[in-house]
Formats: structure tokens, C-alpha cells, sequence
């Protein structure tokens, strides 16, 4: 009766320790806004660009943003700097 106690317990933290689910959606809209934004700014232009696909969205490290959309306009935004 113990052990099935400590179990529960053991398996409610692990459970409540997981990050939340990611949003793809989110991701891949921050990263096309911000993608656009890096271009245009980079090349001096307010065309639109052609985005290319959206990757997968990467582990977060510690000072990445909680914001999943936030979090893929920081990485839109680099690439589209760097097109």
C-alpha cells in the first residue's frame, strides 16, 4: 500500500515537471512574421518575401522566450537578416 502511494506521487510530479505542450502553429507563425521582418530590413525593401518552411522548432535554452510565437520570430527573424 506504501509503495503504490509513493508511486502515484512519483508519477503526479514527473507528470506536473513536463514542459507544456509546444504549438507548431504558433512557432511557425512567429517565425514567417519574423523571417519577413529580418528580410525587409536587411535588404531595405518592403516586398514581401518568399518564406521558406518552417522548421522544427528547437529545444528552448535559458534565455529563450516563453512565447512559442515569440520564440520563432527570434529564429525568423535571424534567418531572414541573414537571406
Amino acid at each position: 500500500m506504501k509503495t503504490t502511494i509513493v508511486s502515484i506521487f512519483a508519477i503526479l510530479i514527473l507528470i506536473l515537471s513536463l514542459p507544456s505542450a509546444s504549438t507548431p502553429a504558433q512557432f511557425c507563425s512567429g517565425f514567417e512574421s519574423g523571417y519577413v521582418a529580418g528580410y525587409q530590413q536587411s535588404n531595405n525593401t518592403s516586398l514581401t518575401p518568399l518564406v521558406p518552411i518552417c522548421p522544427m522548432q528547437p529545444m528552448k535554452g535559458f534565455g529563450d522566450p516563453e512565447s512559442d510565437f515569440e520564440h520563432g520570430y527570434q529564429i525568423g527573424f535571424l534567418r531572414g537578416m541573414n537571406s
